[in-house]
């Protein structure tokens, strides 16, 4: 028995193509086709062909066929985006938000909208260009993770590793809190979630500022420290995720005076420690911040009687 391999399509031209699948109608007196239709009587493959055009619907559209009713479910097909776009709109309205859901789409609006997402990278893409906000995502009723909480896992994770964390990490089961999900539903794409999360700890952001506070309401009160000595800080000394961050990554994410590492031994907890003692007047700034394990923070603090 001889084995001979399948003729090779792939500079076949779209016309040739097309060409094909009006023949299968023709042949079976259909206006429509199945994929099944076609991969019983058509000279290429399915994939082949569906592939080239993006979806077995616009196969069908070119070939100036009917589009399969049972993939669109009663929906129409829109050709004009503006049209779909008012359409999202109106069920957004309905429903009280400045954007809807792809479930929710499906029960109110007049057309498909798997085809013509498509054309946006999905459907947080398409609601962005009808001038509508992403869809939270959601791990179950009314949770929603906003974007401080997927930084803050993200930055939990990196520091346990000690280096970037991958996509697979975040799907693996039980390794972290969060899945990789929510933040490719949120950012796009896991490289663009890293990109932001970057972004983020760059930041100096007023909101959440490691530098001197402007006022005098945003730091703790002026105090007195043990010889009387009247301290007016010009910094907080809670110290936030981006600082935080900056100290571990500058010191490798190891304990500066032991060395040990949460990427090493998964039972080692890092701190962020002042230097000199903020209760003695010292700033939190990075020059006067380092990082230590629990075990060594706990013993500089019954040294100094200081806990930061």
């Amino acid at each position: 028995m001889e084995f001979v391999l399948n003729e090779y399509h792939r500079n076949t031209s779209d016309e040739e193509l097309i060409a094909d699948v009006k023949r299968v109608a023709s042949l079976l007196k259909k206006e429509s086709l199945s994929c099944k239709d076609y991969t019983e009587h058509g000279r290429y493959s399915y994939n082949t062909v569906k592939n080239r055009f993006g979806s077995w619907n616009e196969v069908l559209r070119r070939a100036g066929l009917s589009v399969e009713k049972g993939r669109l479910k009663y929906h129409d097909y829109c050709e004009n985006d503006e049209l779909f776009f008012e359409d999202i709109r109106r069920v957004a309205e309905l429903l009280g938000r400045n954007y809807v859901s792809g479930p929710e789409y499906d029960k109110q609006g007049k057309y498909c909208r798997r085809e013509r997402a498509k054309k946006y990278g999905g459907w947080n893409g398409t609601l962005i260009a009808a001038g509508l906000e992403q869809t939270p995502f959601r791990t179950g009723p009314k949770r929603t993770y906003s974007n401080e909480e997927l930084f803050e896992e993200m930055e939990r994770v990196w520091i346990k590793l000690g280096h970037q964390p991958s996509i697979g990490i975040f799907r693996s089961k039980g390794d972290t809190k969060i899945n990789a999900k929510p933040y490719i539903n949120r950012f796009g794409s896991w490289r663009k979630a890293l990109e932001a999360f970057v972004a983020y700890i760059n930041s100096d952001d007023d909101s959440d500022k490691d530098s001197p506070a402007e006022s005098a309401e945003t730091v703790e009160p002026i105090k007195a420290n043990e010889e009387g000595t009247i301290i007016n800080h010009k910094t907080r000394r809670d110290i936030n995720l981006r600082l935080r961050f900056r100290v571990m990554a500058r010191d490798h994410f190891k304990c500066c005076k032991c060395g040990k590492s949460p990427a090493t031994d998964p039972t080692v907890i890092l701190h962020i420690d002042h230097i000199f003692p903020w209760s003695k007047g010292g700033e939190t700034v990075m020059e006067n911040l380092q990082t230590l394990c629990s075990e060594c923070n706990l013993g500089k603090s019954d040294l100094l009687i200081d806990n930061g």
